[in-house]
């Protein structure tokens, strides 16, 4: 008979409104294992709770449910189709019952499957199965742990910690695969929009292929999602976003619980995160979960092999919602074998004045709050500490828990909001301290620390060879001032830019799609003629990534710029002729012919329709195959899937094919057809045999793609050629030592370098200061940055390369003996500036038309009205004139002045006014505030 202690907690505040609440209560019985031995099975629906029985007890059942629901079970009497009913909350005259139908049954006890969900058992049974023998099995040595962030709330820094547990890692030369499993409010997603717009493959992605292969293992969904993902390694890091586009997070039709209740191993999310990492040879596999208690979440949650990381406040909802949590962990997936390994728990967010007072002291009464007292544990089940000791079972699970390892991690008001882009969130959270506060949970893992490095050595040269500085000088000179214009075909070395690095480390497993934007002096052409110099995808990959890769891609230029020298133009005729030979062609068509043929065309071809297909043909022809024949761009995809052959093409010289593309419909729609039609339609052929890189300046692109052209510019931002204050150091410091001048470091290093580092290294070029290092002048790197950058934080490669060529021109011949300790003299690189700005503006004028009429009108003022700061009725501007030059980064804004960058006001010829005369540093001051 049931014991009346079990009857008071099978009854507390419970009101029987519905089936649910019926069959709550018996599972509360369950849960104290009181249920009678006649009883083989219980299942409740929303129409009878169906009890299965042994022949002969339904007397004995009878009797045991009026014990256990009181006077609300009865025997109804006018009703023989059931066996009794269970009267519910209902109103006066209106009963609602739920009726009881009883079967007898000789078979075996059932049992039901254990599975890692929050969903109520659909049948109820007396607890005489072991659920231990249904764990799954433990990973071998050679699958990654996987290491799952949780919280019970939003807004505690679950996926912060997340990210720089992930810091952490790549810090220690682990490799990473990152997964945002949040597929409600996908933080990492959103974070990564801007620096992976286009991901190749998702978690979403995952789940559906998965639930769909008809193999249990889905060996093949597997290898399909690792193949995709190669594209998508940034820092050592592979990125599984939740959705392969951020508008797409609402609809989610596959659900992780769908996999697990669908799936024949219902631990399957874990396994198949699991057989990826192994695929992808990762040492971790960083999974951030969806917040509180979800399905979403409890498939890692409540697999007792992952290594659950739990993320909680000072909050008391916080606290109390982390310690229900760890409850759960407990009662359904508990920690039970040696390998099985305890949860961890982050208090996250404490105020450093809390580290080292309150939290100490009260430290006891916040681990109080999380530790259940729990004099037996649950039933049937040997916990075991993973430390060397194991602790006495009379110790509460969580008391474990919270003694296996806690950490704290500080807070800071910068992590609040994170960046928008990759790098941005690395250095913040670096400048945190919380990635240093995260590494103690490195010692928790079963990896084993990657392979030394081999450390590269500094390259030095003898004594006796050391050139004099005045060769240096003029080896300085000659170099930049080749590379002003890249239209030479000299040098097979270049630097890898971020952009670069974007571009080859997203595209390490297939050819690329691409359109790289940039403006003009950004870099397109030299970049174009040193991609196609490499002769095939991987070598370009590999120089720029520095490791090689599977994948391969034989390049092809089949359109370039009128601009280029005699020895340049050689180069790309040789690489066209010698890829159409690799492919078995023989005829290419020319360039300068192609030409010829997309000018006969702007007077037949109307609709962009007709362009792609026209451009797709061009492509065939330019690499030789079915020349002047329609239909040559189709056919040429299924060659390549034929020949198993991958090809990458690319194009250049746009602006000088299409010179009336601000005003020429015709124009604009072939171009259109190029940048948005093309790509699309090689994006959809299977295999992805044929790629392109197509490089166009900015204004190009506004002026073709009328309708979302933002979103193609966001799609393609990663390998978009601009540079910030760090990358122009960088390149500076790359130039110089390319001209034999000797810095503190090697090439190979230089894209490790932060700009404090690259300031430092560059002292030899042009010293500290603008003057003697004891002098009040600017700092000399500072100080050129400043004055070649325009009020968007913007410099163009063009400008650093003329500054360098003519401030080494300058110097060449200097005798002053206080700067035989640099290579480029302060009067060398002040006095170069004027020329730079006139240059600029003139190149500017020819890319952008807008500016180019208001600049017109500021060149047109008396002298005595060029002054700065100035206001716009000063200089008789309107409204949308002044929003067209602060937009472009002309002009800066404070109160009712503005401001003009040395860039721009040297060349329209500017003066400073006496009176509070700013300098370059305190103006390009004055611009990073307002943009930050």
């Amino acid at each position: 008979m049931i014991s009346s202690d079990t009857l008071l907690y099978a009854w507390l505040d419970i009101r029987l409104y519905t089936w649910l609440d019926v069959e709550e209560v018996l599972l509360r019985i369950q849960e104290k294992s009181d249920l009678p031995n006649w009883l083989v099975s219980v299942q409740a629906y929303w129409d009878s709770l169906r009890v299965e029985i042994r022949p002969g007890t339904q007397a004995e059942a009878k009797s045991w449910l009026k014990n256990v629901y009181d006077t609300r079970f009865r025997i109804d009497e006018e009703d023989n189709r059931v066996d009794g009913i269970i009267i519910l909350e209902s109103l006066p005259d209106k009963q609602q019952i739920l009726p009881v139908i009883f079967e007898e049954t000789n078979e075996d006890y059932r049992v039901p499957r254990l599975t890692p969900s929050l969903a109520r058992p659909g049948i109820i049974v007396p607890n005489r199965q072991d659920y231990s023998s249904e764990l799954p099995p433990s990973f071998d040595k050679d699958f990654p742990p996987i290491v799952a962030f949780h919280s019970f709330k939003g807004g505690v820094g679950r996926t912060t910690n997340t990210i720089a547990f992930a810091q952490s890692l790549i810090d220690a030369n682990y490799r990473v695969l990152l997964v945002d499993g949040d597929l409600e409010a996908p933080g990492i997603s959103w974070l990564l929009e801007q620096r992976l717009p286009s991901p190749p493959v998702s978690f979403a992605d995952l789940i559906a292929l998965v639930h769909g292969d008809p193999d249990p293992k889905a060996t093949d969904s597997i290898q399909l999602v690792a193949d995709r993902v190669q594209n998508a390694l940034i820092d050592n890091i592979y990125f599984l976003p939740a959705f392969r586009s951020t508008k797409r997070f609402t609809s989610l039709e596959i659900k992780p619980e769908h996999l697990i209740q669908g799936a024949k191993n219902p631990y399957i999310l874990t396994q198949i995160l699991a057989d990826l990492g192994k695929a992808l040879k990762v040492d971790v596999v960083l999974v951030d979960l969806r917040a509180g208690l979800s399905e979403l979440s409890t498939g890692l949650i409540l697999d007792p092999r992952v290594y659950r990381v739990f993320v909680t406040t000072l909050s008391g909802q916080s606290i109390a919602g982390t310690k229900q949590l760890l409850e759960l962990v407990r009662e359904k997936a508990p920690s039970q074998r040696d390998t099985d390994p305890l949860p961890t728990i982050i208090i996250s967010q404490v105020p450093d004045e809390l580290k080292e007072s309150e939290l100490l002291k009260d430290e006891n009464e916040i681990l109080d709050n999380l530790i259940i007292d729990t004099s037996e544990p649950p039933s049937d089940r040997n916990i075991q500490n993973t430390e060397e000791n194991i602790l006495d079972s009379s110790i509460s699970f969580l008391e474990q828990v919270l003694r296996h390892l806690k950490l704290t991690t500080q807070f800071s008001d910068r992590l609040l909001v994170l960046p928008r882009t990759w790098e941005e969130v690395n250095t913040r959270l670096h400048r945190s301290g919380i990635v240093n506060d995260l590494r103690p949970l490195l010692n928790a893992l079963p990896i084993q620390q990657s392979q030394t490095q081999v450390s590269q050595e500094h390259i030095t040269s003898s004594e006796d060879n050391t050139p004099t500085l005045k060769t240096q000088r003029e080896k300085l000179r000659d170099i930049t001032k080749k590379l002003i214009y890249a239209e030479t075909a000299e040098g097979d070395d270049f630097l890898t830019t971020i952009p670069l690095r974007h571009l080859a480390s997203d595209h390490r497993n297939q050819v690329p799609i691409t359109v790289v934007i940039g403006a003009k002096g950004s870099g397109k052409t030299y970049t174009f003629l040193q991609i196609i110099r490499q002769e095939t995808w991987q070598r370009f990959v590999e120089k720029a990534l520095g490791y090689p890769i599977q994948t391969d891609a034989l390049i092809c230029p089949v359109l370039s710029s009128k601009n280029l020298e005699s020895g340049a133009v050689k180069l790309v005729e040789n690489m066209q002729a010698t890829t159409a030979r690799s492919l078995g062609f023989t005829s290419p068509i020319s360039i300068q012919r192609i030409r010829d043929n997309i000018e006969s065309q702007l007077n037949i071809l109307n609709l962009e329709s007709e362009w792609r297909e026209y451009w797709l043909d061009v492509i065939a022809w330019g690499v030789g195959f079915q020349p002047e024949q329609q239909g040559a761009g189709r056919a040429l995809t299924e060659h390549l899937l034929k020949i198993q052959k991958r090809l990458l093409v690319v194009i250049d010289g746009l602006e000088d094919q299409f010179q009336e593309f601000a005003d020429h419909p015709t124009q604009q729609i072939a171009l259109r057809a190029l940048l948005q039609g093309v790509p699309e339609w090689l994006g959809q052929q299977p295999g992805r045999p044929l790629g392109i890189l197509i490089f166009v300046r900015r204004d190009i692109v506004l002026s073709a793609v009328r309708q979302n052209a933002a979103q193609m510019m966001a799609r393609y931002e990663p390998y978009a050629l601009k540079w910030n204050k760090e990358e122009a150091l960088r390149l500076v410091a790359w130039v110089t030592m390319r001209s034999g001048i000797s810095l503190d470091t090697v090439i190979e290093k230089l894209h490790e370098m932060k700009e404090d580092d690259l300031t430092q290294i560059l002292v030899p070029l042009w010293g500290k200061k603008l003057g003697v290092d004891t002098s009040k002048e600017a700092a000399s790197a500072r100080f050129v940055i400043a004055a070649l950058s325009d009020y968007r934080g913007q410099i163009q490669s063009r400008d650093l390369m003329r500054l360098l060529y003519l401030s080494a021109e300058a110097s060449v011949d200097n005798h002053d003996d206080r700067w035989l300790n640099r290579i480029l003299i302060p009067k060398g690189i002040r006095g170069a500036l004027p020329e730079c700005s006139k240059e600029k503006i003139t190149e500017i004028e020819q890319e952008n038309t807008a500016l180019k009429t208001v600049f017109t009108k500021l060149r047109d003022l008396f002298e005595e009205e060029r002054k700065i700061p100035f206001t716009r009725q000063q200089l008789r501007l309107e409204v949308e004139e002044m929003k067209i030059l602060e937009e472009n980064g002309v002009v800066i804004r404070e109160k009712d002045d503005y401001y003009m960058p040395e860039i721009f006001r040297l060349g329209l010829g500017f003066s400073l006014t006496a009176a509070g005369r700013p300098s370059v540093m305190s103006l390009a001051r004055r611009a990073a505030k307002q943009g930050s």
